[in-house]
């Protein structure tokens, strides 16, 4: 992004750059905001420096990023670079249905593969699989992927359940590239699925020879061991798990069961018990993150919406959650409720002294709070 001001910059204009350059380097964003406020305001037809003001505003969280953005895109409506950039800060805010707008756009203009393996793996984190799928399979149909996008090919088709689709693909991935374990992990695991132990042992086995420490794969060694009536090594595999990763539930799950076959009932109900406590932790924790996620994604909501109020109570939800605090502390503001706002986001920086978008955000609503 820091690549030099337009033309006719002057020695001044270059220094600020390079200061704010410099800040941005040194994990300070909020510090370069003033510097590229200056930039972009002196001069106003200069794509770069709105593009750099745009990018510092979404890294200190300011909702000024995608105004400034759009700016920087009407003067420049075929730099796909710039326009990608905003993309991925709608993406990074939350804001994934006009990210998918205008990637579409950006897509049927500018094309390429790079630039679709891109949004695969967005959809992906989306969990949108066949649609992942479908994107990947437009990119690598042409043999330009990379091992790393034939990976998650893969993912994406064992998601949806192909699994031979799914094989053929890791198995391409491993072609490209026969030192990539998390290939030939994920390979063993839908082989596994397919009902094909001994090639899964095949995979995995040499998954553990690379990652001989790796309770995941490990545990889906184990798992083709057991399935083949290798249950002496099987059980191994299962203990040596536990000793790496005891919080692993699966491995307390698949002892117990195998425990509990051969006869050994005391220690298989040790292991059981044990895997339902470890994995009703490991729900709830997931329940309140998913929880919190989608509290907080109606809350941003709300105040994209105008409805500040509502937005305020929402992200009151969460009185010790940094982003919730500087939320509330964004929709107090916009009620005008500036010495609030400025306590929210003293806690939220007692909380997380060196989040730069909370930094950011105090200093200005202190400058509002003396505001007669």
């Amino acid at each position: 992004m820091f690549t030099g001001l337009a033309p006719g910059k002057t020695v001044d204009s270059n220094e600020a750059w390079q200061r704010a350059q410099a800040l941005f380097s040194a994990g300070k964003p909020d510090e370069a905001v003033p510097i590229l406020e200056s930039l972009a305001s002196s001069r106003p037809e200069s794509v770069v420096a709105l593009r750099g003001l745009a990018a510092a505003y979404a890294a200190v969280g300011d909702e000024r990023a995608e105004d400034t953005y759009r700016r920087a895109i009407a003067l420049a409506p075929r730099d796909f670079a710039l326009r990608f950039e905003s993309v991925e800060f709608l993406w990074a805010a939350g804001r994934a249905d006009a990210a998918d707008e205008e990637m579409a756009r950006l897509l049927s203009e500018a094309g390429g593969t790079r630039l679709r393996v891109r949004y695969a793996f967005e959809l992906m984190r989306q969990q949108r699989f066949a649609d992942a799928s479908r994107e990947l399979e437009q990119s690598c149909r042409s043999g330009r992927c990379n091992a790393e996008a034939l990976e998650a090919w893969g993912s994406a088709l064992l998601e949806t359940g192909r699994f031979e689709d799914s094989a053929a693909r890791y198995r391409d991935a491993i072609a490209l590239a026969p030192d990539r374990v998390s290939a030939r992990h994920n390979l063993g695991r839908v082989l596994l699925l397919a009902g094909n132990p001994a090639s899964a042992r095949l995979e995995l086995g040499r998954a553990v020879e690379a990652e001989p420490r790796s309770p995941e794969v490990l545990l889906d060694f184990g798992r083709a061991l057991e399935a083949l009536g290798q249950v002496d090594q099987a059980e191994a595999a299962y203990r040596k798990v536990i000793g790496l990763a005891p919080d692993l539930p699966r491995s307390h799950y698949a002892l117990g069961t195998l425990l509990a076959r051969r006869g050994h009932q005391e220690e298989a109900r040790r292991e059981i018990a044990l895997y339902q406590r470890v994995f009703e932790r490991e729900q709830k924790e997931r329940f309140q993150a998913g929880a919190r996620r989608a509290e907080l994604s109606l809350g941003w909501t709300e105040l994209a919406r105008g409805e500040a109020e509502r937005a305020a109570v929402q992200f009151g939800r969460h009185p010790d959650d940094p982003e919730a605090l500087r939320g509330r502390a964004l929709a107090l503001a916009r009620l005008g409720r500036h010495a609030e706002a400025v306590a929210a986001l003293e806690h939220a920086l007692s909380i997380s002294p060196v989040d730069p978008r909370t930094r950011y955000a105090l200093a200005r609503e202190r400058e509002k709070a003396k505001a007669p």
